[in-house]
């Protein structure tokens, strides 16, 4: 199901979550943030497609949880939940029902899949088998930019403002968006909705003794789901807000503050993750080129 005219409108008219408050084209050194750095770490983002009642998901969860693990602070991620009540509000058409980002990115609507940093050439690249090779190779990479975000400020009238700083070290041209997740760590509950389908156990269609889930049920109940994403943060919706082409120089720092409802949101358990999207009207020409973490109340500096 390929991206269209039709899609590309209701993102548009998609009800914000977020209200920017100012855009700082170029500050010699704005706020708590450091200078600019020469050179960036090249950070990645796991967006993963997942449904409760996916079988074969517990093993994609179990993938994420190892990558973090391997590489904390480099590597971070999204738990995309379609069609269950995990599913994030901001990101259904509310006419519809449709997931926005399940029908732009999972173009074959498997469950569960995902990608690295957006890089999908075809349907392999959404396979979460390759997610450790593909992670090894990119975080080789160097990115032309670079984000630092400041989550600190005081929380008024339930909404918090986030400033969103992306700083160059090389020169970018074409159509560069930023876009913003927030993300709850953990959510369990003793609602049976939530529980967790799993292919993996002993009763299951796909035993393995190598997994955990061996031991457990066929439906997991009371499952811990992690990196489960509660909101979109952009203006723009899913598709993302504009870096000014003019800004994207090397040396050069775009902030942007965003008012954020962070009604209903767990604070201790949450994060807001920032990422640059090279963006593309189809799910093979969009690219992230870079990506920052920060739980809510922190500052987080360049790299």
């Amino acid at each position: 199901m390929k991206l269209n005219s039709i899609i590309i409108a209701t993102m548009a008219l998609l009800a914000s979550c977020s209200q920017s408050n100012q855009d700082i084209p170029n500050p010699s050194n704005a706020g708590p943030i450091s200078a600019l750095p020469s050179i960036f770490k090249q950070k990645l983002l796991i967006e993963e497609y997942t449904q409760v009642s996916c079988g074969q998901c517990p093993k994609a969860h179990y993938y994420a949880d190892s990558l973090l693990a391997m590489w904390a602070d480099k590597v971070y991620a999204v738990a995309i939940h379609v069609g269950d009540p995990l599913e994030a509000s901001s990101n259904v058409n509310t006419s519809s029902g449709t997931n926005l980002l399940d029908s732009m990115f999972n173009t074959f609507m498997v469950y569960p899949s995902g990608s690295i940093n957006r890089d999908i050439t075809s349907p392999l690249d959404l396979s979460p088998d390759l997610w450790f090779s593909k992670v090894q190779t990119k975080l080789g990479q160097i990115p032309a930019c670079g984000l630092a975000i400041d989550a600190s400020s005081a929380i008024v009238n339930n909404h918090l403002t986030v400033s969103v700083h992306t700083g160059f070290s090389q020169n970018l041209s074409g159509d560069y968006r930023l876009q913003g997740y927030i993300v709850e760590k953990t959510v369990a509950s003793l609602d049976s909705t939530y529980d967790q389908l799993n292919d993996f156990s002993s009763q299951g269609s796909s035993p393995d003794t190598a997994l955990s889930f061996y031991a457990l049920n066929d439906t997991i109940h009371h499952y811990t789901h992690k990196y489960v994403l509660k909101k979109i943060i952009a203006n723009s919706g899913i598709v993302g807000d504009l870096i000014p082409s003019a800004i994207m120089v090397k040396g050069n720092v775009f902030v942007k503050d965003y008012y954020v409802d962070i009604t209903g949101i767990n604070l201790s358990n949450s994060v807001i993750i920032f990422f640059v999207d090279k963006y593309g009207t189809t799910s093979t020409s969009h690219l992230i080129e870079n990506v920052q973490q920060v739980p809510i109340g922190s500052i987080k500096d360049w790299n």
